[in-house]
């Protein structure tokens, strides 16, 4: 059953009453970035709420553009973003950071879930594919968050291979462990296998 936001005593949504007493503390500290990706790197990651990207890698904002999705996930409209990035702001690196701890692996009963709130036939009409079930349409991988993002980062270089042949892009996987922050490398950036020519 899901529920309505709730409400200060004059009725006023106090998510958006947040957001905007938050937003005046911000602009008090506000420093206007640098250029825009000015790393020439683009960041895919997963659109958990606990993931601090430009924290993580140590970086400011401006430094580099930061792509999220559920499972940091390798769709159309991430490629739309991707392709933007290294074309028109001429990124070279694309790291895929996905991480422990995957509230939807976790999440009993997600196609029931789906089901209850969403009209998978109409869904399937709107996208015009047939969605048979929730969690392959939504692209989680269940052995391991590990082999997901290796599979992500495989399937994005060759797809870069086929759709910017000779253009020298960069992509790189890792994990981010939410225990204790650390980011692990999972092919390290050295080895040619992680470079496209």
């Amino acid at each position: 059953m899901y529920t309505t936001p709730p409400k200060d005593e004059d009725g006023a949504d106090l998510f958006i009453l947040n957001v905007l007493r938050g937003n005046r503390a911000w602009m008090e500290r506000y420093v206007r970035p640098p250029v825009n990706g000015s790393a020439k790197a683009v960041v895919l990651t997963c659109m958990d709420s606990r993931i601090p990207p430009l924290e993580m890698l140590g970086l400011s904002p401006g430094e580099v553009f930061i792509i999220r999705n559920a499972g940091n996930s390798v769709t159309d409209d991430t490629l739309r973003s991707l392709l933007i990035c290294l074309t028109v702001m001429e990124c070279r690196n694309v790291l895929v950071v996905g991480h422990s701890s995957c509230g939807m692996r976790s999440c009993g009963g997600l196609d029931e879930r789906v089901a209850k709130a969403v009209d998978v036939e109409a869904l399937s009409d709107v996208l015009g594919e047939k969605v048979n079930d929730a969690r392959s349409w939504l692209g989680f991988y269940e052995p391991h968050e590990r082999y997901w993002v290796l599979d992500q980062a495989a399937s994005l270089r060759e797809l870069l291979k086929k759709v910017m042949p000779g253009v020298p892009v960069k992509v790189c996987s890792a994990l981010y462990h939410l225990e204790d922050g650390r980011l692990e490398m999972l092919d390290q950036p050295s080895q040619k296998s992680a470079i496209m020519t």
